[in-house]
């Protein structure tokens, strides 16, 4: 009796060691589109693209001087207003990490302001909030 029991673990514990992988990989391949979506939207400065993205508190430090934790709408209206000043050329991830509890990326935001071509890093990060990925943290400076 008891070596059936043991079967039947060994049976459960390997059935289980197949699904955890895929989670992962599918777990992954899903941050690596909200990254993906988070890029477009920065290129193109499209703050609705962004926002669906936004956690209830977004950690900002821009360069415009504006840093702090934001509700949703709030962060909506900064990167409004950052967007519209700090007008978007191009910007691209350089660096996407999909592991572990806070995803995050780098890469270069290339902008315009004051009739001037300018360059900053960008850092964003991800926190799983109820099952969907939000961004806890953007960076543009």
């Amino acid at each position: 009796m008891k070596i059936k029991y043991i079967i039947l673990f060994f049976f459960f514990a390997g059935a289980l060691l197949k699904v955890l992988p895929q989670n992962n990989k599918q777990n992954d391949l899903k941050i690596s589109n909200i990254f993906s979506d988070i890029e477009i939207a920065l290129s193109k400065g499209d703050v609705d693209k962004l926002s669906v993205y936004f956690s209830h508190q977004t950690y900002f430090s821009l360069a415009n001087g504006k840093n702090g934790y934001f509700s949703s709408n709030q962060a909506y209206y900064i990167l409004e207003d950052f967007f519209s000043n700090y007008r978007a050329i191009s910007f691209k991830f350089n660096n996407i990490n999909t592991k572990g509890a806070s995803p995050y990326s780098s890469g270069t935001y290339i902008y315009e302001f004051r009739g001037m071509k300018k360059i900053s890093k960008t850092y964003i990060s991800l926190k799983n909030m109820g099952g969907n990925w939000k961004i806890s943290q953007i960076t543009i400076n």
